[in-house]
């Protein structure tokens, strides 16, 4: 179910995205807005499910996590349950994400570790322990770029 968000919903939304702890009036002020109306629309967005939570985004490398890569799955069998194996690789530490994916391979993982020893011997031992794994494929990001749509998960 897609759901119309209008110019001021994006602009509310572009302020939290750049600071979600900013408050309500400040926002207001921004934008020329009433204050109320700023928070009656962000009401809004939370109970129609466009903003999930506030947060905040931690920085991998000051955390001494320079290395992010993308480790690719398969899983062996058809009577393998990809979620359950999914689920066991997010348990890991250093792992940012996971996703089942189409194609030539099941599972797709983003990682970071302080190096590349921690990612062998952290990351792949680990993933290669987990029932249903049959093999691995590990490409290593040199660099890392947001997009526009870069806050949307």
């Amino acid at each position: 179910m897609s759901i119309d968000i209008d110019e001021r919903d994006e602009a509310i939304l572009a302020h939290l995205e750049k600071d979600a702890r900013q408050t309500t009036q400040a926002i207001a002020d921004a934008l020329s807005m009433p204050r109320v109306t700023v928070h009656d629309r962000i009401r809004r967005l939370k109970e129609r499910g466009v903003i999930r939570k506030f947060t905040i985004e931690k920085d991998a490398r000051a955390l001494g996590l320079n290395l992010r890569s993308f480790i690719f799955l398969r899983c062996e069998g058809h009577q393998i349950d990809r979620r359950k194996v999914s689920e066991a690789v997010s348990c890991l530490d250093y792992v940012v994400r996971c996703d089942i994916i189409t194609g030539d391979w099941d599972i797709l993982v983003e990682a970071v570790a302080p190096s590349m020893d921690v990612l062998g011997d952290s990351i792949l031992d680990e993933i290669s322990t987990i029932e249903g794994i049959g093999a691995t494929q590990t490409m290593v990001s040199f660099y890392h770029y947001e997009g526009k749509a870069g806050s949307i998960r």
